[in-house]
């Protein structure tokens, strides 16, 4: 199990975050095959601290989605209090705060990952919102701004402060946020974090692809749970599988070929009644890598997908290369 505050996750792992994927599509698929958690995109504290642009964005969680965490970033402590409070009234049942985000756009506006050379304001962040809201908080970290010897210096500073203060969770991605997604992710340093806080919930993140290695990586570091991310865009039996290796079982033998095209129709539909049939086309080409991963002609396939114009002839691809009715 998981525990995080009040919450209580039959497994130690859930959907993490990702803007750009993770909306009420994927989370429906990714609940279905296992996680018991899931989470919109990131959402900005500027845009979340009016009610009535959390009302017109339609930001509400929704009664099936339970339990489902919301993910804030911000540099302001009085928006990041008052994001967090509106969004806790929207239903979600924890609150985790970005200081991870490594993107240029987002460190350009000293957010996200910027605030790591900021321990005292991340501090003071999490502090105030904690009191704002009824509901576990967690925070997001990457291992340092940088390599450097002071990066690495408030890192820690700043972990054993949010231990101190008994942080729901710590979530951390084992790379620092100059490397963004270069390299492999260091779960060392993740093994070093639970030596160091014992008491304190730590969940890694960084490369989990697959159920053997979520296993491999919570024997070998000890942390308390993991969280997947890029592993999950167009993967969601991920989550079946890490559900069977964990609770004792055999991995689960791939989806055949019927399931997996019935399974990317499915998630397309879904995605086209979120917006428009014309959006869906462009905005879902991001799943293909993933779902083409169990096809045994997996670079003719995606070629073939990523030339669909329209819902009919992606369709009709999708029979042709999954026989799926």
């Amino acid at each position: 199990m998981l525990k995080l505050g009040d919450l209580c996750l039959d497994i130690p792992l859930f959907q993490a975050p990702m803007a750009g994927y993770t909306d009420r599509a994927m989370r429906h698929l990714a609940r279905r095959y296992g996680p018991v958690l899931t989470f919109p995109g990131v959402v900005l504290a500027k845009v979340a601290c009016h009610r009535r642009i959390v009302a017109k964005l339609k930001l509400a969680a929704r009664e099936d989605e339970h339990p489902i965490g919301i993910q804030i970033m911000g540099s302001l402590v009085e928006e990041m209090v008052e994001a967090a409070r509106n969004l806790r009234g929207c239903g979600y049942d924890l609150v985790d705060l970005n200081f991870a985000c490594p993107a240029p756009k987002v460190l350009r506006r000293e957010r996200g990952g910027s605030i790591l050379r900021q321990p005292e304001l991340a501090l003071d962040i999490f502090r105030r919102v904690r009191e704002a809201v009824d509901c576990p908080v967690m925070v997001k970290l990457r291992a340092g701004y940088d390599d450097s010897e002071a990066a690495r210096d408030s890192f820690w500073r700043l972990c054993e402060a949010l231990a101190t203060e008994a942080v729901d969770a710590l979530v951390v991605h084992g790379r620092t946020v100059f490397q963004r997604y270069r390299g492999k992710a260091d779960w060392q340093i993740l093994a070093e974090l639970k030596r160091r806080f014992p008491k304190t919930t730590i969940l890694g993140s960084g490369d989990i692809f697959s159920a053997e290695v979520i296993r491999q990586r919570l024997a070998e570091t000890g942390v308390d749970g993991v969280t997947v991310a890029r592993g999950a865009v167009g993967n969601p039996w991920i989550f079946r599988d890490a559900r069977a290796v964990l609770t004792g079982g055999a991995e689960p033998p791939p989806p055949d070929l019927q399931e997996q095209g019935a399974t990317i129709m499915e998630h397309f539909e879904m995605v086209a009644g979120l917006s428009s049939e014309s959006r869906a086309i462009h905005y879902f080409r991001k799943f293909y890598n993933g779902y083409t991963k169990y096809h045994p002609e997996r670079r003719q396939v995606q070629r073939a997908l990523c030339s669909s114009t329209d819902k009919n002839e992606l369709f009709s691809i999708v029979r042709s290369w999954y026989s799926a009715a």
